[in-house]
């Protein structure tokens, strides 16, 4: 069962405390590992089990500082201005099989190397100076690098249906594999290594931000992505996918 939408004013406490780390974060290089960038899961919140393995997801967003009971401001759609409505944006979820009952927004299309159960945990903030996007896992197999990038569309039931990377200054030969274009500081890369546990995070940072509606999931791939001319950008087979609305359209 899907959690709605909360509000600024009834933002849960995971929320809260990411909102706080993203509020006081710094700068770094753009796909830098961040294990802790994200607090530990907190409880879910009250309310009916899911049905037929459907997977529970929380989903918050914080509106602008000082702003209660709204998920932001109001004004005319333009570059930035959906980041600008929504400068936060936390979800979260347990990976299911696209042949679930009520398809989830975590979707496993490997249930070998992304149990189901498994979790994932995204985490966004914008301003018109740029873009900042945590990713953690839990749950996943251990000591094991996964490839993880931000893609176009949101999940579906095919692996494909993400669409391809989402591109800064967008490469007019798809799918792109020309270093130029496909790149951790033009894209949004986030390559997790996990620890014994099945743990870990990423975290990716830029001067730029989302254009709205054209950025739509995280995609988890099969190993680390790769930067060799005619091969950038490929980190194997689509493992998982997670619809997040990161540009906020």
């Amino acid at each position: 069962m899907r959690v709605g939408m909360r509000a600024a004013g009834a933002v849960g406490a995971a929320t809260v405390a990411v909102v706080a780390l993203l509020a006081g974060s710094g700068t770094s290089t753009a796909g830098q590992r961040a294990a802790d960038a994200l607090p530990p899961r907190a409880a879910d919140p009250g309310g009916p089990a899911a049905p037929d393995g459907a997977a529970a997801s929380r989903r918050a967003t914080a509106g602008a500082a000082g702003t209660s009971g709204t998920a932001g401001t109001s004004g005319t759609a333009g570059p930035g201005k959906a980041a600008e409505r929504q400068p936060f944006l936390v979800r979260e979820d347990q990976f299911s099989p696209a042949n679930a009952f009520i398809r989830p927004d975590a979707i496993t299309y490997d249930l070998a190397r992304i149990p189901a159960g498994a979790g994932i945990t995204v985490a966004r903030r914008a301003t018109r100076h740029g873009t900042t996007v945590w990713l953690r896992v839990r749950g996943l197999l251990p000591d094991r690098t996964y490839g993880a990038h931000v893609h176009t569309r949101p999940c579906g039931g095919r692996p494909g249906d993400a669409g391809p990377h989402y591109q800064h200054r967008r490469d007019p030969r798809q799918p792109s594999t020309d270093p130029r274009h496909a790149n951790p500081r033009n894209e949004v890369w986030l390559d997790v290594t996990t620890d014994a546990a099945g743990r870990g995070g990423a975290v990716s940072r830029h001067g730029w931000t989302f254009r709205p509606g054209g950025a739509g999931s995280v995609v988890l791939h099969e190993r680390a992505t790769r930067t060799g001319q005619g091969h950038a950008g490929a980190a194997g087979a689509r493992l998982g996918c997670f619809t997040v609305p990161l540009s906020g359209g």
